[in-house]
Parts: structure tokens; C-alpha cells; sequence
């Protein structure tokens, strides 16, 4: 039904639609991706579960109130938790196969950065729509609760001693929330899953796009922007002084709220405590789907795989 919707509405707007069924470019528990090839260039359909559907309004906030590079939608319906987007271009991840470039991805870097910043003092828009507070006077409430599900966790390859030592952790958690809250980066508008696979490019013009918006919180704004360094470093085997070049110049619109050298202490406690913050990521997406569907992907023993870094401080 949501294809005959996106057709339908597709061809209400003037686009040549052929009759053929759309390509399925991405298919998981928590997306569907399809492709229409129309005469006037690709146009994607994507359905989400209810427990994340609510990225069609975050995209249309972020592009109305914020202009912020999301992708542009043409339509959604909210009964059949889907929307139809214009094409933006191909993978970051898979443009920098090539050659990585350093100008984009601090461009890019940046314009996340300004964004953030923009939407420091207007969260409760966000909380209006239903984004999850994930603040840091919140996490260690957020880790409690995670931590209790204990069945979970030993099923996913913890053991009984582990759990203790995770109970045990909590006021070390408090310590380093409490820490972070001293600074003035404030608790803002953060992708849980920020990295370069997340993030388009057109080819022609260099514009890059923010994609899978269903993941936001409302949270510290290091922690996406330390796994999207953390993961560019990763994926694109940069050395040391290329790494910390790289950081210094995504840093640059932070360095209106804080110093140099504060920017990296919080990126140091942020390191410290960002195992807790993926692994709540993990944890959401599990309880977004069907948990059949969730096991079919073979991703047991990734909640314990990110709890072991934060085990082994």
C-alpha cells in the first residue's frame, strides 16, 4: 500500500513513473528503502517501524526552522510511517573510497557544528515531536534502567560478574556527566548514529545531505561528532597528526563557546563514556523492532562488545 501511495502522489506532482516495481536499495527491521527511476531523476521511498517514524518531521523541522542540509521531502504519511525524498547523491563513505577529502569532511563537520549550536536554546521543538531526552543529568538514569535488563545482557555474552562490576560503574557515570554538564556546551541536537554512511554527497556540486534522522536525540553534541571522527579515522586509516589536524579544524565553530584546550578535555571524557552512549543507540534500535526481526541480522553480542571498552577503564 505505501508503494501505491508514493506512486500515486509521484505521479500527482508530474513525475514519469514507470510501471515496473521500484528498486529495494536497503532493507532491515528498521528501514525500507526503495528507488523510483523517473524520467526527471530518482526519487526514494523510505518506511520506517512506528517507533522510529517520526524522521519526517524532524526533517521538516531541521529544513524549515534550522535550513539545515537534510534531505528534501516531497511527501509523507504518517499511517503508513513513510515519506518520499529527492535524491542527494551518493555515500560519503563510499566518495572518500577514492581519495579521502579532507576539505569536505571538515566543510561538513562544520555545518554539523553550526547546527548543533543553533539548536541549543530551541530543544523543546524537539521534545514536541517526540525525540528522546538523552541530556546528561538523564543518562545515568537512561544506564540504570539499561543495566536492570539482565537476562539481555547474559544472553548477549556478559557474565553474572560483569553485571555487578556495570552496577558498581553507575557513580563513575554520574562523575563524568557531572563533569561534562561544568563546561558551556550545552545539551543539544545530537545524531545517535552520525557517521560517514550517514552523510551524502552530490558528486557535482559537493553538497552533502544528513541522512536516518530517526536516531536523534536530544543529548551532549561530542558524542556524534566524536563517532563520526572516531569512524573516519576508522574507515580511512588516517594517521595520528592527520587525525588531530582534522580535529582541531572541525572544531573550529565550538571555539566561539569554548577554548582550545577545554575542547579537549571534553573530548576526552566523552571518550571515556561513549561506549554507554552507543550502546543505548544499540539498545533503542533493538526495542524499535520486532525482536524475530532484530535476531535475523546476527547482531547478538553488540551490547557487550561496547560495554567491554566501558568495563575495562
Amino acid at each position: 500500500m505505501h508503494i501505491q501511495w508514493a506512486r500515486s502522489i509521484l505521479e500527482n506532482k508530474g513525475y514519469q513513473v514507470p510501471s515496473n516495481a521500484p528498486d529495494v536499495i536497503q532493507d532491515n527491521p528498521w528501514s525500507t528503502v526503495y528507488r523510483f527511476k523517473t524520467k526527471q531523476g530518482y526519487i526514494f521511498l523510505k518506511k520506517i517501524p512506528p517507533a522510529l517514524s517520526l524522521e519526517a518531521n524532524i526533517i521538516k523541522l531541521l529544513h524549515s526552522k534550522f535550513h539545515a542540509n537534510v534531505p528534501t521531502i516531497i511527501a509523507d504519511n504518517p499511517e503508513f510511517n513513510c515519506f518520499l525524498i529527492n535524491d542527494a547523491g551518493i555515500q560519503l563513505h563510499q566518495y572518500f573510497k577514492q581519495h579521502f577529502n579532507t576539505e569536505i569532511f571538515i566543510k561538513t563537520m562544520q555545518a554539523y557544528a553550526e547546527l548543533q549550536i543553533s539548536v541549543t536554546t530551541n530543544t523543546q521543538q524537539f521534545f514536541d515531536l517526540g525525540v528522546p531526552d538523552w541530556r546528561l543529568e538523564k543518562i545515568p538514569s537512561l544506564y540504570d534502567d539499561f543495566i536492570k535488563q539482565e537476562s539481555l545482557l547474559l544472553e548477549d555474552g556478559l557474565i553474572k560478574a560483569d553485571l555487578l562490576k556495570l552496577k558498581k560503574l553507575k557513580l563513575r557515570l554520574v562523575f563524568l556527566c557531572e563533569r561534562l554538564a561544568a563546561y558551556n556546551i550545552k545539551d543539544t541536537f545530537g545524531h545517535a548514529d552520525f557517521h560517514d554512511k550517514n552523510i551524502l554527497i552530490n558528486p557535482n556540486t559537493s553538497q552533502t545531505t544528513i541522512i536516518d534522522l530517526g536516531e536523534v536525540v536530544i543529548t551532549h553534541p561530542f558524542f556524534s561528532f566524536q563517532n563520526c571522527l572516531h569512524m573516519a579515522r576508522e574507515n580511512f586509516s588516517l594517521f595520528d597528526n592527520q587525525y588531530n589536524d582534522l580535529q582541531l579544524a572541525c572544531f573550529a565553530p565550538w571555539l566561539k563557546i569554548e577554548s582550545q584546550k577545554s575542547l579537549f578535555e571534553i573530548l576526552s571524557i566523552i571518550s571515556q563514556c561513549w561506549p554507554i552512549h552507543a550502546v543505548l543507540g544499540e539498545y533503542r534500535l533493538m526495542n524499535s523492532v520486532e525482536k524475530s526481526e532484530f535476531q535475523k541480522l546476527r547482531r547478538q553480542g553488540r551490547l557487550s562488545f561496547k560495554l567491554r571498552r566501558w568495563l575495562d577503564k
